[in-house]
């Protein structure tokens, strides 16, 4: 990650004078982040300590605030009109302000006060430039899912997430107990909409416990240091029957039901040479959202024609058993 580099006073001036001419709008986070058992959810019969200082669920996920709702002052203090309720619950805390100007990602931090004409945040002297997060591409596994336009064919880098152990099967404690109740919901919902064909069939299911975990999981993308930059997928789930994708803001729209071509790519030696490729025809069988993380969702990817000796490999790296034995 490169270092955070704060504006000079000039920049930070012409800054304030954007953010007073332009309609910017603002995304808006709590800076230190409640504990896991600090943050309240909704029907928990958990008990938390300390009940007045619990902090709602949603609090955890950024808030977006749109231009309309905004008014720069020249003292540099940044009204805000009317603001959506999910904004209540920063009021007095310490808050991190993101935005864009000319594409270049800024932030500050401040506290958010309430003032007699509504809520307001001061925009501090300093005011500093969203770092570039550094990904490594040495990966033992990766891919790529394309697809053709009238023009040209469009493919997509899809990367393992970190900390998702792509060949073990998931299991409910992959899933962090704050977000088991949450989680929960979401599995039943799924099951209930694959049972009553609003879904797509999901056989034995392990891949939506990759899938719940993800679409719950709390600050998992952080803003991008420049705006428009199309971002690769995560890779959460691979098995010998589908590829699960998830992505959020940033990411290519996949359409559900749509052909896709995906390219498997598997590392087979220590010097990185020794490559195996398994090219699929696929096409997205379902589309998994969570309403409490707007912006998050996860694809499945379903495959149509495989290689019978694609097959076999993808059986093998995935199971670690001989296929064809019992």
């Amino acid at each position: 990650m490169q270092e955070e580099k704060e504006l000079t006073r000039i920049e930070r001036e012409l800054v304030l004078q954007y953010l007073r001419d332009d309609n910017v709008p603002l995304t808006v986070t709590l800076e230190e982040k409640p504990e896991q058992a600090e943050a309240s959810l909704v029907d928990s019969k958990t008990d938390v300590p300390g009940k007045e200082k619990r902090v709602p669920a949603s609090a955890v996920f950024p808030v977006a605030i749109p231009s309309s709702q905004i008014d720069v002052l020249k003292q540099g203090i940044i009204l805000l009109k009317n603001p959506a309720r999910t904004v209540q619950p920063f009021l007095g805390k310490q808050v991190r302000v993101q935005f864009y100007f000319n594409h270049l990602g800024l932030y500050f931090i401040t506290e958010m006060k309430e003032f007699s004409q509504g809520l307001a945040i001061v925009v501090p002297s300093s005011i500093k430039r969203i770092p570039d997060v550094v990904t490594s591409s040495e990966y033992d596994f990766s891919g790529t899912v394309s697809f053709k336009t009238e023009k040209s064919t469009v493919s997509i880098d899809c990367i393992p997430l970190n900390n998702y152990q792509i060949f073990v099967s998931p299991k409910w404690a992959d899933i962090p107990e704050a977000s088991q109740h949450e989680a929960k919901a979401l599995l039943e919902k799924f099951v209930a909409d694959a049972k009553s064909g609003e879904g797509a069939p999901i056989g034995n299911g392990l891949h939506l416990l990759a899938i719940a975990r993800y679409l719950t999981e709390k600050n998992i993308f952080t803003a991008e240091s420049v705006e428009g930059r199309a971002m690769p997928f995560n890779i959460i789930f691979v098995d010998d029957k589908r590829v699960v994708l998830a992505g959020g803001k940033g990411t290519e729209k996949l359409v559900c039901g749509a052909e896709y071509n995906l390219n498997l790519v598997f590392v087979l030696a220590e010097n990185r040479l020794l490559k195996r490729n398994v090219n699929i025809e696929c096409h997205v069988d379902c589309i998994y959202e969570n309403e409490n993380s707007p912006g998050l969702k996860c694809i499945s990817l379903k495959y149509e024609k495989l290689k019978e000796e694609d097959y076999r490999f993808l059986y093998e790296r995935i199971t670690g058993k001989k296929y064809g034995t019992v």
